[in-house]
Parts: C-alpha cells; sequence; structure tokens
C-alpha cells in the first residue's frame, strides 16, 4: 500500500465487463515524504468517492482487482482509502517527561 495524491481523471468509452461504473482517476505515487515519486498512473476508485488533490491509499497487482466489487476484473491499480490526516509526530520522544516517568514505571516490574 502507497500514498499517492490524485491528479486527474480519465474517462472510457469502453470497459471490460465488470468494470461498469467503476471511476478511473490518474494518481502521482508519493514517498514517505509525500513528494512525488515515480511516474503518474491510472487506478481505479474502489472507493468510489476520491477526488481531485486528495491523498489516497493504492495498492496494485493482483490485490487491487480484489478491490473491487467484481473480483479478477483486469485492474492493475485500486484506490482503496482516502487519507484524512497523517501524523508524522515519531512514536515516542525521548526528551518527553512522560516518556521518561513511563520508561521509570517499566523498570520498576
Amino acid at each position: 500500500m502507497k500514498f499517492a495524491r490524485v491528479v486527474g481523471n480519465l474517462v472510457a468509452t469502453q470497459k471490460v465487463k465488470g468494470l461498469d461504473g467503476v471511476k478511473w482517476l490518474m494518481v502521482q505515487p508519493l514517498n514517505a515524504q509525500r513528494q512525488p515519486d515515480g511516474e503518474i498512473y491510472v487506478a481505479a476508485d474502489a472507493t468510489n468517492q476520491a477526488g481531485m488533490d486528495e491523498l489516497v491509499f493504492v495498492i496494485a497487482s493482483k490485490e487491487a482487482a480484489f478491490a473491487l466489487p467484481i473480483s479478477f476484473v483486469p485492474v492493475d491499480a485500486a484506490i482503496v482509502g482516502i487519507v484524512d490526516d497523517v501524523d508524522d509526530r515519531p512514536l515516542y520522544d525521548e526528551k518527553s517527561v512522560e516518556w521518561k516517568i513511563f520508561i521509570g514505571q517499566l523498570s520498576k516490574i
């Protein structure tokens, strides 16, 4: 699963049976700092809710086909989630007073 940003829409005049009603979006893959990382590609919107400039989760390969209403359709990438917020804070802050108290309590066990 990777972060991507929706950068456009794709209109398909013909679709394989099983993909009727599936929305196609152009996505820009992102690295861990959410900066562009790689070529823009097409992904099926399994959420059916993603829109322009939204941060999304994309899965690829065989798992992408499983995310759609009809399994085993020819899909290489699918949007499976819309990201509301990203918390970039470290898991713990070693300078934090609360963290030192917590570690002190663990050492007494």
